[in-house]
């Protein structure tokens, strides 16, 4: 095969080795990640028949009160606990320590102070809005296994610093099984607000206790000279923790300030409806959930990543596609996994699934900084995410009602991740990849 241009001048270009070297860098990819790919799809899968059975046997004023309550409690728990495993895994820089059972301690004090700001519940307007008072007993079952399902960052971080990430994958799987059958049982026998929010509580507490487990055994194989207590823990990690406490903080305020100001502008029905939009486009953050801790291992094992051909011979394709199936199927999903009475989520959809996928193309920026103790760039990134969804989202709802609110949100995101790239060019690598 010849470039057309090139003949006359004798030149032959040969694609056939270019198309295998693209396949064979796609089979490459494939061959280590498909176990947390399979596991990630069928996490996906789940989540969405999850949703579908939900929202049909609720409605959507039902599926706003849930949405609301929530977000309200994961807004504590994800400031100042989500992507606890990345601390963990810093801290395992520190040579022959186990430091499995202060990180431990630690997941548990940080849950125990997340689990109180939590109450806090009952001095906002929601309290009205959602009728707290009619399954308040159900709330301290949540938060108490809340609290519990925080371990499970600390077994996430072991698993993938011993590149265990098949068991990890295989855990991941089996939590979301066990949730889809308790939800869906549950709201099957009574469609209520209580029985969701059971399944979810045992859930989170019966995969809590599996991670423990799974990683105990992990580390039980692996010989440590020393044991760390939790005031060496501390002083190991305080300083990245915090670091992504404050980046963690920032970003929680888009993610969840979103729902919760669309419930003080419009009703619950709504909230109910842009959620459902959400929850539509979210599978893509199953993509990034696949990569992410392949692309830790490949970090901790010191082995170089070419960004510019992931992108292009992988992600962008990708992104193409999917955006392509919500154009032209985006009703039919709809129909398919909500009812006619959720049509009016198709726009939202659409305009988050671009915020969506531009940070599908660049999710991987977040942990070249991280590793290369780069961090705080993207501390600053969300900085200017949750600047830019603070200064829109008010006037953008206003004007537009749900496609405002989703149009803030998806801004913000590409915003944010432009910016990060800038950084990732001039700091990092001094070529473009586009």
């Amino acid at each position: 095969s010849t470039c057309m241009a090139c003949r006359g001048s004798g030149v032959q270009i040969p694609s056939a080795p270019l198309e295998k070297m693209n396949i064979s860098y796609l089979k490459k990819i494939f061959l280590e990640t498909k176990e947390l790919f399979t596991s990630q799809f069928f996490i996906a899968l789940l989540s969405l028949l999850q949703v579908s059975y939900v929202v049909k046997q609720l409605g959507p004023e039902k599926y706003g009160v849930i949405t609301l309550f929530v977000t309200f409690i994961s807004l504590f728990f994800k400031a100042l606990h989500s992507k606890n495993s990345d601390v963990t895994l810093l801290a395992f820089k520190e040579d022959n320590k186990n430091i499995f059972y202060p990180a431990l301690t630690f997941d548990l004090i940080i849950g125990l102070f997340a689990m109180l700001l939590c109450f806090t519940i009952y001095l906002t307007p929601y309290v009205s809005k959602i009728n707290i008072n009619s399954f308040s007993n159900y709330l301290l079952i949540y938060l108490v296994c809340r609290v519990i399902f925080n371990f499970s960052e600390t077994s996430k971080a072991i698993l993938i610093n011993t590149g265990n990430l098949k068991i990890l994958s295989y855990m991941e799987l089996f939590g979301i099984v066990i949730r889809f059958f308790l939800i869906v049982s549950l709201i099957s026998i009574d469609p209520t607000i209580q029985n969701y929010l059971l399944g979810q509580s045992i859930y989170f507490l019966s995969y809590g206790l599996i991670a423990v487990a799974i990683a105990r055994k992990v580390i039980k194989k692996t010989r440590y000279e020393f044991q760390m207590n939790i005031n060496e823990y501390w002083h190991t990690v305080k300083k990245t923790y915090k670091k992504i406490r404050v980046d963690q903080i920032i970003g929680t305020v888009p993610q969840h300030f979103d729902v919760l100001l669309l419930s003080l502008i419009g009703d619950i029905n709504i909230v109910g409806i842009y959620k459902f939009a959400k929850r539509l486009v979210e599978p893509i953050n199953y993509i990034v959930s696949a990569f992410n801790p392949w692309i830790q291992n490949q970090y901790s094992i010191k082995k170089n990543i070419n960004f510019s051909d992931f992108v292009k011979k992988l992600l962008l394709p990708v992104s193409i596609a999917i955006f392509l199936a919500y154009i032209y199927m985006g009703k039919s999903i709809i129909l398919l996994v909500g009812s006619s009475e959720f049509i009016s989520a198709y726009q939202p959809m659409i305009i988050l699934s671009l915020g969506y996928l531009f940070y599908l193309l660049t999710f991987w920026i977040r942990q070249s900084l991280l590793f290369n103790e780069l961090i705080t760039y993207h501390i600053y990134g969300r900085f200017i995410y949750t600047a830019i969804f603070i200064a829109t989202s008010l006037p953008l709802t206003n004007l537009f009602n749900l496609n405002g609110l989703a149009l803030s949100l998806s801004l913000s995101m590409i915003i944010q991740k432009l910016y990060e790239y800038f950084i990732y060019k001039n700091k990092i690598i001094p070529k473009s990849i586009f």
